[in-house]
């Protein structure tokens, strides 16, 4: 029963997420679309955070940072959403930016114990957790007074050897109201912690630390991309949750998806599957016109691993089936009922992010290291075709965006060609692209959300 319950969960919270706001960083309570949408990306290249009018397709704003690597953008909104701000990400230096959304300039920041990697909001609480980049810790920011209000983690610099880079961390995520979790990729393992507040100051509670065959890269998210790691007013509990783990070339071993469950303030792995690194390889190998193996063994040898490496996953509509990137150039289709991996699609090289549109049947898979997506019909797990959205490589960057949108009617999907540096629509009845923004620079994450 309990099983059942849990699909049913992921079913709803799923579907409520189609009519909600995108946040950046964590999801919003609101079920209708008000205002006008708007992208807001970190560019690394020129330094800076760009804004988007996505209807009418014009760059709204260009807002340089004082921070280097200014990569993604988190909320700042507060319980009732009517702060007005926004925190740019910047990866190089130890602390956030604030930027003011009615002049989208920076304001202020606030400062770090540890370079920030990314974010996730929690709207019952109001406060944005972030997680470093150079250190594997976190911090707590109340929005209300840009102040860290408590920080946990280990304040020592690492450097992490499994595949999924050089990060100290993983996606931090809220698995409940006041329980959250920090991915500590040098030492495989993921912690868990509780904050509460006592005498009107914030405490954050070891409860458990777990760990993992190799590093954590995400805990599977809510909503159409399963980027949203946050916690919205109107989140419906779960004690059954789902982990992409990297797998390790130096080590030899695969990518996995664990599951996970919570409970008792304790979390243990329930079930798990690993992706196979002869069959991927295999595929690899078809995909690239079968290329001489023979010649620089060693080579292809050392190929296989770093191409196994496992990245991102995202729920299927039916809340049943994952969907989860290959470096390697394929999404493996795992079913969660059985654990097992029912179906391998052929897409592109880095094989990222897959967003839904449960309108079309359609899912759209980014592919971090080529110049296409690739579109795949989800009520058969087939893919459909192959469309170009970029050039060539001009700059030493990934080519396609972390962060996609699809509108809540299911009729358009934007993204970044982040190495080109255009923002583009695609039009879901033709399949092809329609329209196309040159920004220039390198944008490659951020977030999209309704202004009034």
């Amino acid at each position: 029963m309990m099983k059942f319950q849990n699909k049913l969960i992921r079913l709803i919270v799923f579907a409520g997420a189609m009519a909600t706001l995108i946040g950046c960083g964590g999801g919003s309570s609101s079920n209708t679309p008000v205002g006008k949408l708007t992208a807001f990306y970190g560019d690394i290249t020129n330094q800076r955070i760009v804004g988007i009018d996505v209807e009418s397709m014009t760059l709204t704003s260009d807002t340089p940072t004082n921070g280097l690597k200014p990569y993604t953008v988190g909320r700042a909104d507060g319980k009732n959403g009517t702060l007005n701000k926004l925190y740019g990400i910047t990866r190089n230096s130890p602390w956030i930016e604030i930027i003011d959304l009615n002049t989208r300039a920076i304001i202020g920041n606030i400062p770090l114990q540890h370079t920030p990697r990314s974010c996730a909001y929690n709207e019952v609480l109001g406060l944005q957790l972030v997680s470093g980049v150079d250190k594997p810790m976190a911090s707590l920011i109340d929005p209300t007074t840009d102040t860290v209000v408590t920080t946990v983690g280990r304040d020592t610099l690492v450097s992490p050897k499994d595949f999924g880079g050089s990060n100290a961390t993983g996606h931090p995520v809220w698995l409940t109201q006041d329980i959250f979790a920090i991915l500590d990729r040098e030492v495989r393992k993921i912690d868990i912690y509780r904050v509460a507040k006592e005498n009107d100051i914030w405490k954050a509670t070891l409860l458990d630390s777990l760990a993992t065959p190799t590093s954590a890269h995400h805990f599977i998210g809510k909503g159409v991309d399963g980027m949203d790691m946050g916690i919205a007013l109107g989140d419906i509990p779960t004690d059954t949750f789902y982990v992409v783990t990297e797998g390790s070339g130096i080590d030899n071993i695969p990518p996995s998806i664990l599951e996970l469950k919570l409970a008792n303030d304790k979390l243990t792995i329930h079930r798990s599957v690993s992706f196979d690194h002869k069959a991927t390889q295999e595929s690899h190998n078809k995909n690239k016109g079968d290329k001489d193996k023979d010649e620089n063994k060693d080579k292809h040898e050392d190929e296989s691993q770093i191409l196994t490496a496992g990245h991102h996953a995202t729920f299927h509509p039916n809340g049943v089936d994952l969907y989860v990137g290959s470096k390697a150039g394929e999404v493996l289709v795992i079913n969660t009922t059985h654990m097992k991996i029912i179906k391998k699609i052929t897409t592109g090289s880095g094989s990222g992010h897959t967003t839904f549109v449960p309108q079309r049947n359609l899912g759209i898979v980014t592919n971090h290291g080529d110049t296409f997506i690739s579109i795949i019909d989800t009520s058969t797990h087939t893919k459909i075709k192959d469309l170009t959205v970029s050039g060539a490589s001009i700059n030493d960057i990934i080519m396609q965006s972390h962060t996609s949108f699809t509108d809540a009617n299911g009729d358009f999907f934007y993204a970044f060609a982040s190495n080109n540096g255009f923002f583009y629509e695609v039009n879901l009845e033709t399949l092809e692209v329609s329209r196309t923004l040159d920004t220039g620079g390198t944008p490659v994450q951020g977030c999209f959300t309704y202004l009034q």
